[in-house]
Parts: C-alpha cells; sequence; structure tokens
C-alpha cells in the first residue's frame, strides 16, 4: 500500500515536473488554451511563469494583452489598463490592445485617453467601425457636433444598418435642434425595432421638445409597457406629465420610480427643473 502510495505520489508530480521544463512557446499556448476556456487564475499564473523565462522575447506583447484580457474580465479594470499598455509598449500598433485598452479607459471614465486611442486606431485603420462610433459617440458628449456627425456618417456608409450608429445620429440631431429629422430617424428605428424600448423613450423626448405632449405619453407607455421596472422611464413620463400640468400622475409616477430605486432625495433636482 505504501509503495502505491509513493507512486500515486510521483504519478501527481509529475505535471509539475514538466511544468518546470516547459519552454515559452508551450506556456503561452497552454496559457492562452486556458483563456479560451475561462481558467482566468491557471491562465495568469502560466503567462507570468512564461513572462519570467523570456521576459526580453518579442511575443510578450501578446501575453500582457493576455493578462489585461484577464484582469478586464475579472473587473480589475486598472490593472488591465497597465497590462495593455505594457504590451503597447512592446507593439504599438496593435489595434487590437488600442481598442481593448480604449474600452477599459471607457469604462473607468476616462473618455480623454479612451479618444487618443480610438483616433490611433483609425489611423491605423479608417474604417474600424468599432473606434468610429465611440469616437462619434465621444465627441458627442464633448459638443464637437461637426466631428460628430462625420464619424457617424462615415460608419453608415460603411455598415448602413449598423443600429448604434443610426440611434446615434438620431440623438445628434436632437442636440443640433433638427427635431423633425430626429424623430423621423428614431420612427425608422422603431419600425426596424419594434420591442426595444429605449427607441420610444428617445422618441418621447423628442416629443416633448416639440410640445407634442400627447404624442410624448404613448411612446412613454410603450416604453413603460415593455420596460416596466425601468425607473427612468417613470421620471420621463413625470416630466411630460409636469409639462401638461398634470401634476397627480407626475406625482404617481415619481412615487413608481422611488419604489423602483430611484433616492428620493434625488427628486429635488427633478422637481426643480420641472417647476
Amino acid at each position: 500500500m505504501r509503495k502505491k502510495l509513493f507512486v500515486w505520489g510521483c504519478a501527481a508530480l509529475l505535471p509539475l515536473c514538466a511544468s518546470a521544463q516547459q519552454t515559452y512557446k508551450e506556456l503561452a499556448e497552454k496559457a492562452f488554451r486556458c483563456v479560451e476556456a475561462d481558467s482566468l487564475d491557471r491562465a495568469a499564473s502560466l503567462f507570468r511563469e512564461a513572462l519570467k523565462t523570456e521576459p526580453g522575447n518579442a511575443f510578450n506583447a501578446s501575453l500582457f494583452a493576455g493578462l489585461g484580457e484577464i484582469a478586464h474580465r475579472q473587473g480589475r479594470l486598472k490593472e488591465a489598463i497597465e497590462q495593455y499598455t505594457l504590451s503597447l509598449n512592446l507593439r504599438p500598433k496593435s489595434v487590437p490592445t488600442l481598442l481593448a485598452r480604449a474600452g477599459s479607459y471607457m469604462e473607468t471614465g476616462d473618455e480623454r485617453r479612451a479618444y487618443t486611442d480610438y483616433c490611433d486606431v483609425l489611423d491605423l485603420d479608417k474604417d474600424n467601425r468599432e473606434a468610429l462610433f465611440f469616437r462619434a459617440y465621444i465627441n458627442m458628449e464633448q459638443r464637437d457636433y461637426k466631428a460628430s456627425r462625420v464619424d457617424y456618417e462615415r460608419l453608415l456608409m460603411l455598415d448602413p444598418n449598423h443600429f448604434e450608429a443610426r440611434f446615434g445620429l438620431a440623438v445628434l440631431n436632437q442636440k443640433e435642434g433638427r427635431l423633425k429629422e430626429a424623430s423621423d430617424q428614431l420612427t425608422t428605428l422603431i419600425t426596424a425595432h419594434p420591442q426595444d424600448a429605449s427607441l420610444y423613450a428617445a422618441r418621447a423626448d423628442v416629443e416633448k421638445e416639440l410640445a407634442s405632449y400627447d404624442l410624448a405619453l404613448l411612446d412613454m407607455g410603450e416604453a413603460i409597457r415593455l420596460q416596466p421596472a425601468n425607473a427612468q422611464h417613470y421620471l420621463a413620463r413625470a416630466a411630460i406629465y409636469a409639462k401638461m400640468d398634470r401634476k397627480k400622475s407626475a406625482r404617481a409616477d415619481l412615487e413608481r420610480a422611488v419604489e423602483l430605486g430611484v433616492p428620493r432625495v434625488s427628486l429635488k433636482d427633478f422637481m426643480k427643473e420641472n417647476k
């Protein structure tokens, strides 16, 4: 029995011994397979082991990018950005890594650095759809509407059915006061996507600006029917009721929004805005 235990113990150690003798390439390949299999902690360990084996290997750019992806998947965005940056130090023209770092910057709210990465991507690939969309979005947030329109229209030329770009262009038209154009674009989107509550809410907001309050109420009613647990829809409808001086209905929607998680204290600002 003791002999059998010894044999079993040696067998259990074989993978460890083999691991110590694995080449850089074997470690890297195994790490990427672990990433594909969602064995992220094991993959990270293998990546680091490979990096120690050959710290000067040019392929380390891919290993750092792999570590960045793992950190991103696990919600450690600061670490993900650091790993992507190490990768880009070795391979500065990697479009996938630039996009990955830009996405992480967006998630941390650092739109300025994300914008730089998206510009770098478009310098390398002028038709990159992800970079075009997010640069257009950032420009719109920064009120550079002209630049935003150029990217949205470029994206729609490449892909006329790009949903997010069509929606973004409608929002941009609203921001620029082109309300009829925005409403028409949203109507076209609703025809193609009749179950998307966000489209009805967006059109209702345009209709509110046009003072078409009855139409706005109809659209917000449809948005609420499709997403009855979305507190923002009730706030939006309360704002429409306020415009119509239907105070009782507005209060009822505000109470419903509070029930769905909106802090009551935040309603003070709403009341000031809508009086």
